[in-house]
């Protein structure tokens, strides 16, 4: 008797066959965006982009990462998400430019302020994103323009976030405020602040994360 051949709508159990880095991540989604900055800046050689989205996660992701948490990072055989952890580890995997500070205590800076714009102002975004009209989109609308106002204070003086040097704080800013025409929100007259926001948009790696 024959053995019958493989249904073609019949799933594979594993994913395409990849080499080096794949990102799995939303177009418009600011944790994506993130991590697509971080990736170019670091210029990796063979990295692949694979869009992705709730309504339609991409076949391989539902296979290395069965929640399709977006964005998710394939490494070989390294799985990684959800945004700031990719991030780290993009930079730990590939040093060159370094976009974490050297000084622990500045490291720990920088972890702080990722954790604001990670837990508090992202989420904030997202809602306006996903829903622009809604009462909570207003309200969010709202509150992330006063944090913004009032976050003028680290930028003053300062050539990037942190000081001198180029990191991962000002790759997530560049994210958020990249973002902020589409949000329906006004960059606050702040002349600091919009010098800072002129030079991180007028970066390579952030104008290829809005492409």
């Amino acid at each position: 008797m024959p053995i019958p051949g493989k249904s073609r709508y019949m799933i594979d159990a594993r994913p395409a066959p990849r080499a080096g880095v794949t990102l799995y991540c939303s177009r418009d989604e600011i944790g994506s965006r993130w991590t697509r900055i971080v990736l170019a800046e670091k210029d990796v050689d063979g990295a692949r982009v694979e869009w992705s989205s709730a309504a339609k996660p991409h076949h391989d992701l539902l296979l290395l990462n069965p929640s399709a948490q977006l964005p998710t990072l394939a490494d070989r055989d390294t799985v990684l998400y959800p945004a700031h952890i990719v991030v780290e580890y993009l930079d730990e995997r590939y040093p060159h430019p370094r976009l974490l500070p050297a000084d622990p205590a500045q490291r720990a800076l920088l972890r702080m302020l990722l954790g604001r714009l990670d837990r508090e102002l992202f989420p904030l975004a997202e809602t306006i994103r996903l829903a622009p009209k809604s009462p909570e989109a207003k309200a969010a609308r709202k509150q992330l323009q006063e944090t913004l106002a009032g976050s003028a204070r680290l930028f003053a003086g300062r050539g990037w976030c942190l000081g001198l040097d180029y990191n991962l704080v000002d790759c997530a800013w560049a994210a958020l405020l990249g973002a902020l025409p589409q949000l329906g929100i006004k960059l606050p007259p702040d002349p600091a602040l919009q010098r800072y926001a002129e030079r991180l948009l007028a970066r390579q790696a952030v104008q290829s994360a809005f492409r």
